[in-house]
């Protein structure tokens, strides 16, 4: 073996390190994957933390049960609300018929205070009924005549039109007559009752 051959035979150290290959680091693969962690599984968090994310997972929890119990809530109120509007609209449309109505109740009380002079009885029998009628359909509706003669005199229900003087202490302040039928709901006042009322007068001797 001549000088050259031995030259081949003995591997130069630049040979070894050229069969290795390097990273952009300059270290050598196997010594960067030793290096990197594995993280194909995720970060775990410590042990001490899972208090802390229970509590917050409780809270978050407490925090939606509230907000679905307010939410039923305005629900049902909700619905309530709707019902209450619906019944008082049917309400006031009952109480706008009974408007029509009044008209011509006024009209048959003007035939039987005429037919009082009068030798019609027969028509008076049947104006009579025909009033009892249209008070019936009213009562139905739940509109109800307002008493006047003989009851004190309210001004939530009654319109004094007159006043008839007396001397009676006892009377004073009682309605008298009523001028013009009044009719009432259970929730507010159709129509007041015109009346006349009677008014003490003392004497100035007195």
């Amino acid at each position: 073996m001549n000088g050259k051959e031995k030259d081949a035979a003995v591997e130069r150290p630049e040979d070894m390190m050229r069969e290795v290959p390097e990273t952009e680091t300059g270290q050598p693969e196997e010594t960067m994957e030793e290096a990197v962690p594995e993280e194909s599984a995720g970060e775990q968090p410590p042990a001490e933390a899972f208090p802390v994310i229970i509590a917050g997972l409780e809270e978050r929890n407490r925090e939606l049960a509230s907000a679905l119990a307010a939410a039923r809530a305005d629900f049902f109120n909700y619905r309530k609300r709707i019902e209450r509007d619906r019944q008082w609209e049917r309400i006031m449309a009952g109480e706008e018929k009974a408007m029509e109505f009044l008209p011509v109740l006024d009209n048959l009380d003007r035939a039987l205070s005429a037919g009082e002079t009068s030798d019609s009885a027969g028509i008076l029998q049947g104006v009579t009924m025909v009033r009892r009628q249209f008070l019936s359909v009213l009562e139905s509706m739940g509109v109800e005549q307002i008493p006047t003669v003989g009851t004190p005199f309210s001004p939530e229900v009654h319109e004094a039109l007159a006043a008839e003087m007396t001397d009676d202490p006892e009377k004073n302040g009682i309605v008298t007559e009523e001028i013009l039928s009044g009719y009432r709901t259970r929730e507010r006042v159709l129509r007041p009752a015109k009346v006349k009322v009677a008014s003490c007068v003392r004497n100035e001797t007195e």
